[in-house]
């Protein structure tokens, strides 16, 4: 778009890729921008998984979040200099950083003339899939990530060749039928490139050193958590088995595992679930299944395993039948 107002753009950006209010950098001025997008989705009409999208500014600009999607953004700068507010601090972006940011946390965006990008998107629960197998765990808090990549480092580096490829791929292909396995691919392994060079709240339990010796009396909890996850229990309970009282069974959960024992809990049960979902030789239905490790809220247990793992429980049949 050429000369156009910041109200026109506005209405542009209002159905695509990040919801924005965009103004001129100096009061009156339009703007110039070039701007290619592409997505890909599972489906025609479901929603978009993941986005790639090529933009130069000829003119400056700044755009003001507005109801983003729950998307991560990776940011990589190819020219001139980007300023990005996420609510905490304001960063100042040249062509040797990278970003990489929840679109929510993202209020404000600045770009400055001449200035070009390459991003790609793609939903939070794809990168809590990833994450999920990383640790061999379920996901049980928020996954909170954000921060700058040094593009001149050899892993950031190669994640920009990356991010590179699969524009181009995606690019490409535009407009043509093609098979997503190449670019779900590729797009796992810039996640996973990201999950291990960004800050974020799981980044310990990839790189951290392990963690001391668990005291013995949490240690019986656990065991007897595991020796009987499918039978319904209390906190109280599993504490008497341990010999310990409640409180002192809650600070040891929250000092050597950072989550309370209902948590750690629902965490071993999920991973049940899974097992028995990826076995693919149990004739059962998921919800069977489910109340043999008992959840009995159907909802709620599909709300956490898709939190935990990225993706809905039938999802993972389904895939667990396409790899077989």
């Amino acid at each position: 778009m050429a000369n156009a107002e910041a109200d026109e753009l506005t209405e542009r950006y209002a159905g695509w890729k990040m919801p924005a209010i965009v103004e001129p950098l100096r009061p009156g001025d339009r703007i110039s921008i070039d701007c290619m997008c592409r997505s890909v989705r599972t489906k025609p009409h479901d929603a978009v998984r993941y986005t790639a999208w090529q933009s130069h500014c000829r003119s400056g600009m700044k755009l003001i979040s507005n109801a983003p999607p729950d998307q991560v953004v990776l940011f990589l700068q190819s020219s001139g200099a980007l300023e990005l507010d996420d609510g905490r601090e304001r960063h100042f972006l040249t062509s040797a950083t990278g970003f990489v940011a929840p679109m929510p946390r993202i209020e404000s965006l600045v770009f400055h003339e001449n200035r070009s990008h390459l991003a790609i998107a793609w939903q939070k629960s794809m990168l809590v899939g990833v994450l999920s197998e990383l640790i061999d765990a379920p996901v049980t808090g928020e996954l909170e990530i954000t921060g700058k990549l040094d593009l001149t480092t050899p892993h950031g580096s190669c994640i920009a060749r990356l991010s590179s490829l699969i524009w181009d791929y995606l690019d490409t292909n535009a407009g043509h039928s093609f098979s997503s396995a190449a670019p779900d691919l590729l797009v796992r392994a810039l996640m996973l490139l990201v999950l291990q060079n960004v800050p974020h709240s799981y980044h310990e339990r990839l790189t951290g050193p392990i963690s001391p010796a668990i005291p013995r009396k949490l240690k019986r909890a656990i065991e007897y958590m595991h020796a009987n996850a499918a039978s319904p229990m209390t906190v109280s309970e599993i504490a008497r088995e341990a010999g310990t009282t409640v409180r002192s069974l809650q600070t040891a959960f929250q000092q050597f595992k950072d989550m309370t024992p209902s948590d750690y809990l629902r965490a071993i049960r999920l991973e049940g679930v899974r097992k028995a979902l990826l076995s693919g030789g149990d004739v059962l239905s998921i919800a069977d299944i489910a109340r043999n490790w008992g959840f009995l809220h159907m909802g709620r247990f599909a709300a956490s395993y898709h939190q935990s793992f990225g993706e809905m429980p039938s999802e993972t049949v389904r895939r667990q039948g396409r790899s077989n």
